[in-house]
Parts: C-alpha cells; sequence; structure tokens
C-alpha cells in the first residue's frame, strides 16, 4: 500500500491538485459523522472521477457531492456507522482542461467503539 500512496504522491507531485483535510477525522460507532472533502487546483471532470471503498453499505456510511455546483470538487462523507474497523477511500480524479492531469489521494477511515 505505501507504493501506492508514493506513486499518487509523486504523480501529484508536479500539479497544484489537492485534497483536504490530509486526513479524516476518527468516527466512532453509533455517533453521528460528518467529514467534508474539498478537492482544489481545478475543475474536476465527473466523467473522469473515480471513487472506491471497502465500506460495506450497512455501515451506514455514504460518500456523495455537497452539491451541484461544486460536483466532485467538494465531496461529504456522512452517517452513522454500526461498526468498528479500518477501511480505505481511494480518490481518482482528472480534471477539465488538463490533459492527463489527474490527483490520487487514499483516506484512511476509521471507526472506533
Amino acid at each position: 500500500m505505501f507504493r501506492y500512496i508514493l506513486l499518487g504522491l509523486i504523480l501529484s507531485g508536479c500539479s497544484n491538485y489537492d485534497a483536504q483535510p490530509k486526513e479524516l477525522a476518527v468516527a466512532y460507532v453509533n455517533k453521528s459523522y460528518s467529514q467534508n472533502i474539498k478537492i482544489t487546483g481545478g475543475k474536476v471532470s465527473e466523467q473522469h472521477f473515480e471513487l472506491t471503498s471497502n465500506i460495506p453499505e450497512n455501515q451506514e456510511i455514504k460518500i456523495t457531492p455537497v452539491d451541484d455546483i461544486d460536483g466532485y470538487n467538494h465531496l461529504r462523507i456522512d452517517g452513522i456507522p454500526k461498526y468498528k474497523g479500518k477501511y480505505e477511500i481511494i480518490i481518482n480524479a482528472h480534471f477539465y482542461g488538463r490533459g492527463d492531469d489527474k490527483l490520487n489521494k487514499t483516506y484512511e477511515f476509521v471507526v472506533k467503539e
């Protein structure tokens, strides 16, 4: 996994693209959770945006765009987690008018008791 993170940093190191926050806040079982992610440096192409996660559906956590205006530049993770565990959220985003420029970001999503 370290290789993928390092590769992502190298590939995105030549651009001004960024995803904030750098790390996600810890979530707790049966407690409301909400965290926003803001992608900056250009307008994310909806056709070339990929979000993958190993968070199970029954975990009750959803990852969605905040609104139609910002599209995939502004995401929200929210819900009430049901089980403890460690999960990954991987964002691969390309940008309008930027050719092959892209952002690769992997977050660790931790749910504690």
